[in-house]
């Protein structure tokens, strides 16, 4: 993805590895706000930035995530990166992404669910040991086909109802007599 960077780093003031996922341009944004010099109004010193006259930067707040104690900093170096279909995310990892947080503890890996609007994907990023990311990925995926089978079938019943129902009207009024 261009425009994006993954940046990690002792930033927390724990001393906790932060994890963060942010736009170039918004944090380049960011940097520029944040460097603005202080200008003196009736002696009393106002950041720049609060000043009603100047316009307000809307910057979405970038992602930031404390890394958990159990998982190592080596294992954030190489991501395993694969994309699905933006409709099976809410099916396996719920509307609010609240089952995320078990599969990371479960499987000892850091996932990351990015949806790409334009082109209708999810992209998932796994982060931990080898071993450990391909599992995920072939339980992610495992999951996936699920969701897609029952989808399938869901699809398939309503057709079929939708068979029965107009056949049915149609074969009460046409009654052939039994012979």
């Amino acid at each position: 993805m261009r425009g994006r960077g993954l940046r990690w780093g002792l930033d927390s003031p724990e001393g906790r590895t932060v994890l963060s996922m942010v736009d170039d341009a918004d944090a380049a944004g960011v940097r520029a706000a944040e460097a603005r010099p202080a200008e003196a109004q009736d002696d009393k010193q106002v950041p720049a930035a609060s000043h009603s006259s100047l316009p307000r930067l809307l910057l979405p707040v970038p992602r930031i995530r404390v890394r958990p104690w159990w998982f190592p900093v080596e294992d954030l170096k190489d991501p395993l990166v694969f994309h699905l279909e933006a409709w099976l995310v809410d099916p396996i990892f719920g509307a609010d992404r609240a089952t995320i947080a078990k599969i990371e503890w479960m499987s000892q890996a850091l996932l990351m669910v990015d949806t790409v609007d334009s082109e209708g994907l999810a992209e998932i990023t796994v982060f931990g040991r080898p071993r450990v990311r391909n599992r995920v990925k072939s339980i992610l995926l495992g999951l996936a086909a699920l969701h897609r089978e029952r989808r399938f079938r869901a699809e398939k019943m309503k057709r079929l109802e939708d068979f029965l129902k107009s056949h049915a009207s149609g074969a009460q009024t046409t009654q052939h007599p039994v012979a």
